[in-house]
């Protein structure tokens, strides 16, 4: 692991990019390689994050579910050991908030495809997860160039209410971590600690707080993150990955109706491992 550093450069697309390697925010991942956050100032507004493992140019992008961050894919991304990008979607992490909380998938493409233009060129395969997955299909629809194969993990429109209902507005704030950990466990959260870590920030006056925004969105915030009429665009994308784990949230209607509606997709089912999803997506980079 590098010691801390810092740069700032602009890229041919007039977008301004910047870096930090900071071993102390990845010390909790054992035997990691070369790990690096960087960030790309947007057309749209903001900056957008993302975390790279190795220095090579990414060979696969990564898209978190809601409420979560770039830091949700290191257990995957440490298996596959690949250069590989987690972004951290708008409003999440440490990429810009947006000031009216319009967070729908289809309004988030234009962002995606000018920070995988940025980050990686080249059409490289976009893994999302949960509402990642919408933002994934919504990505590729608009911009079919932007991104290599789609790969879906755990989710398709009309699936995500459930992971969705934890983050009512507003959500509160906590004491300590730990009792932030416990409110994410009552309402039925895995991996709640780890997520209470990574995804709380602490104010001036001791409090903590998610990093994310839907806990704390305007009053007029579109609040429909879910979209169910992104089938029509993603039974025409080519050769979609739909990758389930077993025991996921994902039911037989919802596996049947991708079955009738994206002829061209694949289905693949998982243990509910790290290193069998890395598995899958590790033919797809290169």
């Amino acid at each position: 692991m590098t010691t801390s550093t810092s740069t700032s450069t602009s890229t041919s697309t007039g977008t301004s990019t910047s870096t930090s390697t900071a071993a102390e925010e990845f010390a909790g991942v054992p035997s990691a390689p070369v790990i690096q956050r960087r960030w790309v100032t947007v057309a749209t507004g903001g900056h957008v994050g993302g975390v790279f493992w190795h220095p090579q140019k990414p060979t696969v992008v990564l898209l978190h579910d809601a409420g979560a961050g770039a830091r949700a894919w290191d257990d995957v991304l440490l298996a596959l050991d690949r250069p590989a990008v987690a972004l951290d979607l708008p409003g999440h992490g440490r990429s810009s908030r947006r000031g009216r909380g319009d967070y729908r998938p289809r309004r988030l493409a234009a962002t995606l495809e000018e920070t995988v233009r940025s980050f990686a060129p080249g059409g490289v395969p976009v893994v999302g997860a949960g509402f990642g997955a919408l933002a994934a299909i919504a990505l590729k629809a608009k911009f079919p160039h932007s991104a290599g194969r789609l790969v879906l993990v755990d989710a398709l429109p009309g699936t995500l209410s459930a992971g969705l209902r934890l983050w009512p507005t507003p959500s509160p704030g906590f004491a300590t971590r730990a009792e932030a950990a416990a409110w994410l466990e009552e309402r039925g959260a895995t991996d709640a600690a780890r997520t209470a870590e990574l995804e709380t920030e602490q104010a001036a006056d001791g409090t903590w707080s998610w990093r994310h925004h839907l806990g704390s969105l305007p009053a007029d915030a579109p609040t429909a993150l879910d979209d169910d009429t992104l089938w029509e665009q993603l039974a025409a994308l080519p050769a979609p990955l739909l990758v389930r784990t077993e025991g996921g949230p994902l039911d037989t209607v919802s596996l049947d109706r991708f079955r009738a509606q994206v002829p061209d997709g694949d289905i693949v089912t998982v243990h509910a491992d790290p290193q069998a999803l890395a598995d899958v997506l590790r033919p797809l980079t290169h």
